[in-house]
């Protein structure tokens, strides 16, 4: 059995409030987003779904997608953002039906334990992370393949597009790690297309060629949307002003951060933090509800 290799941009518990929506949106990497309780709205490519307790939805790169709370209750989730590193990975993750109607109490209780594992952060918290999410995604995989799942969700074919992975990716796989563990590691710094290059022995034109035959898009945008993510949780989690927000997660220009965050997420770095923060803190470092 191959290992799940994956980086993880963002794990989260929170409470959208009665009416909140998260506009249409989409990315280059996998979310998953499992319905803990209360009632809302989740559409996804050509699909709408009225969201309740214990369903599942992984979006996957570049798939319009929408969540709204509905007007009489909150919707209380868990969502998780991630690239896979591997070509295993991204084919057993890109397998996966997007929609379970019912994980079941086995894979809820696994979801919490994953959100109260990463607040925990300790030196054990990395392995039992793998762990739980292996759990999740096999477990995942197990359904999809049995059938347990809405019915309507047999024919989604069609909404994505897979990606093609040959034997050139995984002898340059070793190589692309590398890239993607340094800008993961230096994403507050500059980083030049160069350098990049030279960490993987490449040419620039060839690593942007083989860089986003694996990953969807190229080292600079990948490097931009890390720090797009790091920005939103800074956003989120604490009071510093934008510029300095911009500053440490690598963007040389407050104008071309604001620019870029806009055109990733839809909405400008002060309406985000106007939309997230107040219940996001709250919600995460206390306890979590559950509406079920």
């Amino acid at each position: 059995m191959f290992s799940l290799d994956i980086n993880l941009l963002w794990v989260s518990k929170c409470t959208y409030p009665t009416k909140h929506v998260i506009r249409k949106n989409h990315h280059d990497y996998y979310q998953i987003v499992f319905i803990l309780g209360g009632e809302g709205k989740i559409s996804f490519g050509d699909s709408i779904k009225h969201a309740c307790a214990n369903q599942a939805y992984i979006f996957k790169p570049n798939v319009v997608h929408k969540i709204e709370a509905s007007r009489l209750k909150p919707l209380n989730i868990i969502e998780m953002k991630f690239y896979c590193n591997n070509p295993e990975t991204e084919n057993l993750i890109y397998s996966l039906t997007p929609f379970v109607n019912d994980v079941g109490q086995p894979l809820r209780m696994a979801f919490i334990s994953f959100v109260e594992e990463i607040k925990l952060h300790d030196d054990y918290t990395p392995c039992i992370i793998k762990a739980l999410f292996t759990q999740l995604i096999l477990s995942w995989k197990r359904m999809s393949e049995q059938g347990e799942n809405d019915s309507e969700t047999n024919n989604t074919d069609n909404l994505y597009i897979e990606k093609n992975i040959n034997k050139d990716d995984l002898k340059r796989g070793d190589y692309l790690d590398s890239v993607v563990e340094y800008i993961h590691k230096n994403y507050s710094s500059e980083i030049k297309l160069k350098d990049l290059a030279d960490i993987a022995y490449l040419s620039p034109i060839y690593l942007c060629s083989a860089f986003k035959d694996r990953f969807g898009v190229s080292p600079i945008q990948y490097l931009q949307n890390i720090r797009c993510e790091n920005a939103k949780r800074l956003l989120a989690d604490t009071n510093e002003t934008i510029t300095i927000i911009a500053e440490r997660v690598g963007f040389q220009s407050i104008y071309y951060f604001s620019r870029f965050f806009k055109s990733h997420t839809g909405i400008s770095p002060n309406e985000y933090r106007k939309r997230n923060q107040n219940f996001f803190i709250m919600d995460y470092q206390g306890d979590i509800t559950d509406y079920s």
